[in-house]
């Protein structure tokens, strides 16, 4: 008997395990179609069920009535047959209004966080595409006069190989037609034969313009710090607002704007040494920012975007072929308004004097 009692309990258990795959999709939420269509189709089977039933049973109440003295009996049995059976259909009523609460639930959370979405996209998008409109009103007013780098006495000490006199006949002999004068995007181009005449080398052609960084960073600085921030709000923003092939998208777009002439002299302005420790560079390497720069190898080192002398030589490719680790900052900075500023001493206090006439002053 033990043993019989046994084997039915887990043909019983066996049973409803097979069942309850089917019973846990009414409440799960994977997806929404299927679920609401396994609940429809359930409370269909069981009010249906409860209507012939129901219907059967007032037969039999109904036929023992007419024919019999037991109908008082049956309907007093029917009574409290059905009591707990409406009370389970409360239940189960109950159960289903809290099933299709949670489908409400979920869909409205859902709708929500596409509204989410596509408002961070706006968002995202509408800063980026001001950086855009940005950076082609700084390339409208670029200014720079030729005569301006090659009268300067300083350019003779930081250019090997060059006095101000061949630069300036070179440049009269080459701009014969037109002024020394540009503005616009036609700078760049003015800036690149600078650093290509009569440069014997590559590093030649770096110093010059390093000089002009150095010398004459109202040129070109405002451009280039506007290109690194762009860069560095796109590459800041956390993977769950951005992910990798979108900030792709966006840096191409970005990339898209730059002249063949901007991107030689953006591979020129983060060579190390130059503008920053490698920061910038480092954005160039991951968004792959040089990509449509056009390279010739010619005599001496590599042409770029169509320079008649070499401006790249195979030391500075190297530069670009992987990010440079820039390792823990631990130099001490004076902060406040210079942040990371190195010209001021980051050890620097005010003297006894200065500090008692301070307090002084407060009392």
């Amino acid at each position: 008997m033990k043993e019989w009692i046994k084997s039915r309990f887990l043909k019983v258990n066996a049973f409803l395990d097979k069942r309850y795959p089917k019973f846990e999709a009414l409440f799960t939420d994977a997806k929404t179609d299927q679920v609401g269509s396994s609940l429809n189709k359930v409370l269909f089977k069981i009010i249906s069920s409860a209507v012939i039933v129901a219907g059967f049973l007032l037969v039999i109440n109904l036929l023992l009535i007419t024919f019999t003295d037991r109908g008082g009996v049956f309907g007093d049995f029917l009574g409290g047959v059905l009591n707990p059976i409406l009370t389970f259909f409360t239940l189960f009523g109950l159960i289903v209004t809290i099933i299709i609460q949670r489908q409400e639930l979920r869909l409205a959370r859902n709708e929500y966080e596409k509204t989410a979405d596509a408002l961070s996209t706006s968002a995202i998008e509408t800063t980026f595409f001001n950086i855009i409109d940005l950076h082609h009103n700084i390339v409208d007013n670029l200014k720079v006069d030729l005569e301006e780098l090659s009268d300067k006495a300083e350019a003779q000490k930081v250019i090997k190989g060059i006095s101000s006199s061949i630069l300036k006949a070179q440049i009269g002999a080459s701009f014969a037609s037109k002024s020394l004068k540009a503005q616009g995007r036609p700078v760049f181009e003015e800036i690149l034969n600078y650093l290509s005449i009569e440069a014997k080398s590559p590093e030649e052609s770096l110093e010059r313009y390093k000089y002009i960084q150095n010398n004459h960073n109202h040129i070109l600085g405002h451009y280039f710090r506007n290109l690194y921030q762009a860069l560095k709000v796109i590459h800041n923003y956390d993977e769950e607002k951005l992910q990798p092939e979108e900030k792709r998208k966006y840096t191409s777009i970005l990339r898209a704007q730059l002249s063949t002439k901007e991107l030689a002299l953006l591979f020129m302005n983060c060579i190390e040494g130059v503008a920053d420790s490698g920061q910038f560079k480092n954005l160039l390497i991951e968004f792959q920012m040089l990509e449509h720069l056009p390279i010739s190898e010619i005599n001496g080192g590599y042409s770029l975007a169509g320079s008649k002398t070499p401006l790249a030589s195979d030391e500075m490719f190297l530069q670009y072929k992987h990010k440079k680790d820039l390792g823990l900052d631990l130099q001490k900075y004076y902060g406040g308004a210079f942040g990371q500023n190195r010209g001021v001493p980051y050890s620097l206090r005010p003297n006894k004097s200065i500090q008692q006439t301070a307090e002084a002053a407060a009392d």
